[in-house]
């Protein structure tokens, strides 16, 4: 089951509805725990010049109309940065629940940038900087370049490699010679290469969608939280005195 940051972030993904109060949870990235809202004065939407342009086709059709928006949104925690939004805008057509399903049209907001970016996985807090700024990187270009994007965090892989003293080579054999040295990890080995496959189609053809990262992500999510989130063993400890004092608090 993906984060609850993950799950807002495909949220955004499929477009922000015209009515600012109806958009999804937007993850404050100054904070890291509340959400920021739209300041709606600060709302602007504006139809491009060749969508204007298109009106005067004799087979013009509403859908076509298209635009840009900017925004302002701020976290519900008022020591946060004001967060900025730019986009493009599109025009869709959706069906009422009336027993005739009458047709009508809304206008969509497609985020293209996020500034300051908001923050992609959880696991990024427990990351060492070396990997922590590629996932950085990923989440700057994301919303307006999700291949960029996928082929930083295959990236951030490459760091793992690194910062766990894994030989130079090829990383699906470094991934592999990792899984073979460090036997706990062996299927946290396939999640990481999971994201050396998704990064490789990142570098290579320009097909990917946010949608399709973020559909993977948690994958990686949970790979860099098995390999560095200590929380595990110092539960595990913890439990072990417990037993040892048989549930005497601790002095």
């Amino acid at each position: 089951m993906p984060s609850h940051l993950i799950t807002d972030l495909r949220a955004i993904a499929e477009g922000l509805p015209e009515d600012p109060a109806k958009w999804p949870d937007i993850p404050c990235p100054t904070c890291l725990r509340r959400s920021v809202r739209p300041i709606v004065e600060s709302l602007v939407t504006e139809e491009n010049a060749t969508s204007v342009a298109l009106q005067e086709h004799p087979n013009h059709e509403v859908d076509w109309i298209s635009g840009a928006f900017h925004c302002l949104a701020q976290c519900t925690n008022s020591g946060c940065d004001v967060v900025r939004i730019l986009g493009t805008t599109s025009v869709t057509m959706g069906y009422d629940d009336s027993e005739y399903h009458a047709p009508f049209y809304s206008e969509a907001l497609h985020p293209t940038l996020f500034q300051p970016a908001l923050p992609l996985i959880d696991s990024r807090s427990n990351c060492p900087d070396s990997v922590g700024r590629r996932v950085d990187a990923a989440a700057r270009v994301l919303w307006l370049d999700p291949s960029s994007a996928a082929n930083r965090l295959r990236s951030a892989v490459e760091a793992v490699m690194d910062e766990q003293g894994v030989a130079a080579g090829t990383l699906h054999s470094r991934i592999e010679q990792w899984a073979k040295s460090v036997p706990t990890h062996v299927d946290t080995a396939q999640l990481l290469l999971s994201w050396k496959y998704i990064g490789n189609v990142g570098s290579h053809d320009d097909v990917l969608r946010i949608s399709d990262v973020l559909h993977d992500l948690d994958v990686l999510d949970l790979a860099l939280d098995l390999i560095y989130d200590t929380r595990r063993d110092e539960i595990r400890k913890k439990a072990a005195g417990i037993i040892a004092r048989r549930g005497i608090p601790a002095v």
